[in-house]
């Protein structure tokens, strides 16, 4: 059966395309892995998404895990546990503390070398 845009059209229309939709199952989501991580001084939300996700653009997932603790994305400070939930393989990529002591500066200051 081929299916057109006008008879797309017209399941929408006569309230059939809801039930299309949602008959489509997806696989479950794998459990994930919690870490407690506290904050030190010189993190911030993207720092900690290129560490735990290796894409810094990832910050919002730690901030929707965190809304209760977190006021504002762009300030979170030394001492705040912060939940952050990654694949239960996960395994830290680099020396965060030596990835922070060096790029701080630059953060600080908000030039690029």
């Amino acid at each position: 059966m081929r299916i057109t845009a006008a008879s797309i059209i017209t399941l929408v229309f006569l309230g059939l395309g809801g039930r299309i939709a949602s008959a489509i199952e997806f696989p479950p989501e794998p459990p994930k892995k919690l870490i407690i991580h506290t904050v030190k001084s010189g993190e911030e939300l993207h720092l900690l998404a290129g560490y735990y996700f290796l894409d810094c653009r990832q910050w919002v997932n730690i901030y929707q895990a965190n809304m209760g603790a977190i006021v504002n994305p762009n300030k979170i400070y030394p001492g705040q546990e912060l939940y952050v939930y990654v694949e239960n393989d996960w395994t830290p990529p680099f020396d965060l503390d030596a990835y922070v002591n060096k790029w701080r500066p630059y953060l600080l200051s908000g030039t690029v070398p």
